[in-house]
């Protein structure tokens, strides 16, 4: 059965980050997650261990303002697709 990216990435942020996980929502900005901009990317490298599966730079930049939850979970389900 494959993993639901949102439900991994949100059990990612609330075990492994200490988010609150009454903010945690699809359209969450990742920068109003209350992490730092080191910790923004050791999440995006818990996320891809997760899924087993390294995300080009050029995918997604997690220091973007407008980057959400949705997002990477979009870019996951696709390249699980591929």
């Amino acid at each position: 059965m494959d993993k639901d990216p949102f439900a991994v990435l949100s059990q990612l942020l609330v075990d492994q980050f200490g988010v609150d996980p009454s903010i945690i929502h699809r359209d969450v900005a990742i920068a109003n997650l209350g992490l730092d901009s080191l910790t923004l990317m050791e999440f995006i490298f818990a996320a891809e261990d997760a899924f087993s599966l390294r995300i080009p730079e050029e995918k997604m930049d997690p220091t973007q303002a407008d980057l959400t939850l949705d997002a990477i979970c979009k870019v996951i389900e696709s390249m699980k697709a591929a």
